[in-house]
């Protein structure tokens, strides 16, 4: 005898949500055999239901109020793809406190509410997973979540927005300006008309947030995560990247430090040699470094219609599977079936002022006598002290002198920089883009 189908409600059918329905109908054969028995989507809501869309959804009844789809009697686990935060968070809680598992792919969600809905579905028993918010098909949190739980992990490095990795390529392989390869980016579909959530770091900031929660097992508050972004980038930055011997990306940082735990997000020169740099254009990766497993590289598409449904399909199927086999033993879920709840210890955080950093600086002077004496004067009585240096010949006047630091306190860097930025002889605002070389 068959088992009933479990019955799906969808909230948002946009991109990602297309693209999972696709791949319950394309693979409903394997999905079925994954599942222990069959997936029915029964209801979706949409913000224009009306709205013609090129998937099948005959047979679902489609309307346009969340909470309605998480409160039906004929949805036995919700999935949000909406996106977005007071509509989803109302839904979300709903299902919850109905006892109805839920799958998410909403970093915003989870970053801003992810312990009070985590705490509330341990409370009440049932799955809430969300692998597709943080790398898409990577599966990074499964990783942390089971065959990590108990590792200490003294280091997490992330490219994670594609966007950015994108126009950084773009920017590193073809020469061209920010402006050029944004514009490339959203041709190709890898940014969004309004690309202000990923250009501003924030993408990668609510996405380190669940990482490093994961990870460190400590509670890092949404918006916590000291942020920059790339906009202002530079071709020349990105050449001297190179003659250096790095390249430039967008990180997420979180190290465990004697001083207290370092999280931050901001563009970064990193060595060649390193995994990392290779991870190009739309690609993510997350670096991990823990005390028994060791290093290793977790590397993948971030982003995009189907590898995010991917992922939102591989925790469905886990779902179902418990959901399933619960049922079959007559007994309540475990409540590590909400696997963002490990056991958290308070960790002291190292405010970024005190992280100590490798800086690339870049200047562009006037040609008069005693500007490099004034520039390294300042550096010194910060405290901050020059590996190397690389000064272009003089145009019309104007040199660019190019300063690499040896490791000094962040703020005293940011201060070196602000007395440099004031000297009459520097003709532009100072570019300096922190090294990361751990």
């Amino acid at each position: 005898m068959h088992p009933s189908p479990l019955r799906i409600g969808l909230l948002g059918c946009g991109v990602v949500g297309s693209g999972l329905v696709g791949l319950l109908g394309s693979r409903e054969r394997a999905v079925t055999d994954a599942a222990g028995g069959p997936l029915r989507l029964s209801r979706i809501a949409v913000r224009h239901p009306s709205k013609q869309r090129d998937v099948d959804l005959t047979g679902v009844a489609i309307g346009d109020d969340p909470v309605a789809v998480a409160d039906a009697e004929d949805v036995d686990i919700l999935i949000e793809l909406m996106g977005g935060l007071e509509e989803p968070l109302a839904a979300v809680r709903r299902a919850l406190e109905r006892g109805i598992p839920v799958i998410t792919a909403n970093k915003h969600l989870m970053s801003a509410h992810g312990p009070e809905l985590e705490a509330l579905a341990v409370a009440k028993g049932v799955a809430l997973r969300h692998e597709a918010s943080v790398g898409a098909v990577i599966p990074v949190l499964q990783s942390l979540d089971q065959g990590l739980r108990t590792e200490r992990c003294s280091l997490l490095v992330g490219i994670l927005n594609g966007t950015t990795n994108f126009i950084l390529s773009t920017m590193e392989r073809e020469g061209r300006d920010f402006s050029e390869a944004l514009d490339a980016a959203r041709t190709l579909g890898f940014a969004e008309a309004d690309p202000s959530l990923d250009l501003s770091g924030a993408d990668t900031a609510q996405k380190m947030t669940l990482l490093a929660r994961r990870a460190f097992r400590t509670d890092v508050p949404h918006g916590s995560i000291p942020t920059e972004g790339i906009v202002g980038m530079e071709p020349e930055d990105l050449r001297d990247a190179e003659r250096f011997g790095y390249v430039v990306k967008l990180l997420g940082i979180g190290q465990r430090l004697p001083e207290g735990l370092d999280l931050r997000v901001h563009p970064a020169f990193i060595p060649k040699r390193y995994l990392l740099a290779a991870v190009r254009d739309e690609y993510n990766a997350v670096y991990l470094r823990g005390d028994a497993a060791g290093s290793m590289l977790l590397y993948g598409k971030g982003a995009g219609a189907l590898p995010t449904a991917q992922a939102v399909l591989g925790d469905l199927i886990a779902v179902a599977r418990e959901r399933r086999l619960c049922a079959a033993n007559g007994t309540p879920p475990p409540a590590a079936s909400a696997p963002g709840m490990p056991h958290r210890e308070p960790e002291a955080r190292l405010a970024l002022d005190d992280v100590r950093t490798k800086v690339y600086l870049r200047l562009t002077v006037q040609d008069q006598a005693g500007v490099l004496a004034q520039i390294t004067q300042r550096l010194g009585a910060a405290g901050v002290s020059v590996a190397q240096m690389f000064q272009e010949p003089f145009v019309r006047g104007e040199a660019s002198i190019t300063l690499l630091t040896h490791e000094a306190r962040d703020r005293d860097v940011r201060d070196a920089v602000a007395a440099i930025a004031a000297l009459p002889a520097v003709r532009r605002a100072p570019r300096s883009i922190r090294i990361f070389d751990r």
